[in-house]
């Protein structure tokens, strides 16, 4: 094939790029010949501007290209437009057709020619006898992702999809492994993850496409496209990390497999058991002599340490209040959530490698963080668990309610904002009275009163997550304190227990009730008596307002 020329790839669109040499990343431009509504594909970057321009030349007047389709913003892409458009003769209906977030960089070129988005145009363009239809494909690259077919031939401009990595250039694809390992290594390098390229393939089998034109490597004809695409399927593309001072490519793809193992483990595996358990299967697979893993850690405000042991038995867990001494482990890292210290890892083996050891050293280096805070979350259930049985023995439920007391309420407030203090997080309390209370005992008496208030109290706890705590507050009032939540999403919550007791018969007199709701977020600075004096103004406010209301 001559490379020095325009190459017709289907009817009327034409391959007008340049080989760079000894580039593995070869960038593609492409020309749909339509008269003067003609359509210039990614027209490329400045090194491969000037044979580029010559090709166009050759297939079409400059006059007549109407449409300049930009798929994204990279340079590799877009850098030869700024003078491109200095040497095209001007016409005031000439586009760039692209996607608002690819405008959206685009912009900041200023360049003279106006946009069209095929977001807003119904993912269509129409220019004389040729219809072209957009595919979006977001995140297979960059957000505002999109493929480009062409109605008439069926030929697929797929952007980043499709694209290759390789020392020989090959214009149209095969079957050999040398053009697979270049088609994996780009989409590993570029693609996110498997599941959004899987989307991006998806769409693209519906299309149905004949022929598939990339910006990187090489055309797929149609009888290869179903293989491809089926290859393309399989990988598990997107790289969790770059190690800037390890280029051993086999250990960092080792590391690597075990990194998304671990990730999947932590996102599905609530239990840090199982993530523990998981790990020393995966560490034992690359080292053999991997004998035990040991994770320590203290609970917050006492003596007690919480110890993990897990070898090919599987995982122990105890609590004590002392640690042995670790004399012969290989190795050890810090476990860190958020700077702070969560606990600390042993890897105890007969013998470890420098490479193993290296290993190692990039594994912990990914995972301490996540890893600490799945322990930091056992930890604190744990702990939640401990301190619980030892309140529940001293009377922290209100006896009529069976919610946590005001004595409880205090206490747990003010451990949540010495958290917060520590480690800052969003923190929501809401006060709730029930509207003319006063008016049910004297109608119905004191016990039908009281009915109405273990009932408000149950509703609230089966109503709200488990993380949160619910007390009663004094007479008809209750406090909910709500960790982690901000004040718009505490306001959610509350306007839905306001509906709910609104649409509810109470006590077996089967009376309405209502219910007004203060909501403050805790704010720097704030004391304890603050936070709740904020949250018992918004309850003030609403009762001015009428009641029946949640304010925050």
């Amino acid at each position: 094939m001559d490379f020095s020329r325009p190459i017709e790839i289907a009817e009327d669109i034409f391959w007008v790029g340049y080989i760079v040499p000894n580039d593995p990343f070869q960038c593609h431009a492409y020309v749909i010949r339509n008269k003067d509504e003609s359509i210039l594909i990614d027209p490329g970057s400045m090194i491969t501007f000037p044979v580029v321009l010559e090709k166009i030349y050759k297939v079409v007047d400059l006059k007549d290209i109407k449409y300049v389709i930009m798929h994204h913003q990279d340079p590799d892409i877009t850098g030869c437009y700024s003078t491109l458009e200095s040497i095209m003769p001007y016409r005031d209906d000439r586009r760039i057709v692209t996607h608002w977030r690819t405008q959206a960089l685009l912009k900041h070129y200023m360049w003279k020619t106006p946009f069209y988005l095929i977001d807003k145009h119904d993912w269509k363009l129409k220019a004389g006898d040729r219809e072209l239809e957009f595919i979006f494909t977001p995140y297979a690259h960059f957000p505002g992702a999109f493929c480009t077919l062409d109605k008439k031939t069926k030929t697929l401009f797929s952007s980043d999809i499709f694209g290759a990595i390789s020392d020989t250039f090959k214009f149209y694809a095969d079957k050999s492994k040398e053009y697979l390992e270049g088609l994996f290594l780009f989409h590993k390098h570029y693609m996110p993850s498997k599941a959004i390229l899987n989307y991006a393939l998806k769409q693209i089998e519906e299309a149905k496409p004949k022929l598939i034109a990339p910006q990187h490597g090489s055309i797929i004809k149609e009888d290869l496209i179903d293989y491809v695409i089926s290859k393309l399927k399989e990988l598990e593309c997107g790289l969790f990390f770059f190690e800037s001072k390890e280029s051993d490519i086999v250990l960092l793809n080792k590391t690597e497999n075990i990194l998304k193992k671990f990730f999947e483990d932590a996102l599905i595996n609530t239990h840090f058991e199982k993530v523990l358990e998981n790990l020393f299967k995966y560490i034992k697979n690359e080292i053999p002599s991997l004998k035990e893993i040991v994770v320590i850690s203290k609970f917050p405000n006492t003596k007690d340490s919480l110890i993990f042991k897990v070898d090919d038995k599987g995982v122990t867990k105890k609590i004590c209040d002392s640690v042995r001494e670790f004399k012969n482990y290989k190795v050890s890292y810090l476990l860190k959530a958020q700077d702070q210290k969560v606990g600390d890892i042993y890897i105890y083996a007969q013998e470890l490698t420098p490479t193993q050891k290296k290993f190692l050293d990039i594994l912990f280096k990914k995972i301490s963080s996540p890893l600490a805070i799945s322990l930091k979350k056992n930890l604190d259930y744990l702990f939640l668990e401990k301190t619980k049985n030892e309140l529940y023995e001293k009377a922290t439920k209100d006896n009529l309610t069976q919610v946590y007391n005001r004595s409880y309420l205090w206490n747990y407030l003010k451990s949540k904002i010495e958290e917060y203090r520590h480690n800052p997080y969003p923190l929501s309390l809401a006060i709730l009275d029930i509207d003319f209370f006063k008016k049910i005992n004297d109608t119905y008496g004191h016990l039908v009163g009281d009915e109405a208030l273990k009932e408000l109290a149950q509703l609230l706890k089966e109503s709200l997550p488990p993380s949160f705590v619910v007390a009663r507050y004094g007479g008809e009032e209750f406090v909910v304190v709500m960790p982690f939540t901000d004040i718009d999403k505490a306001y959610e919550y509350m306007e839905n227990i306001r509906k709910k007791v609104e649409n509810r018969k109470f006590t077996s007199k089967n009376i309405n009730i209502t219910v007004r709701i203060g909501v403050a977020q805790y704010k720097d600075g704030m004391s304890l008596q603050d936070f709740l004096f904020e949250a018992d103004k918004k309850l003030y406010t609403a009762k001015k307002l009428g009641r029946n209301r949640v304010v925050k």
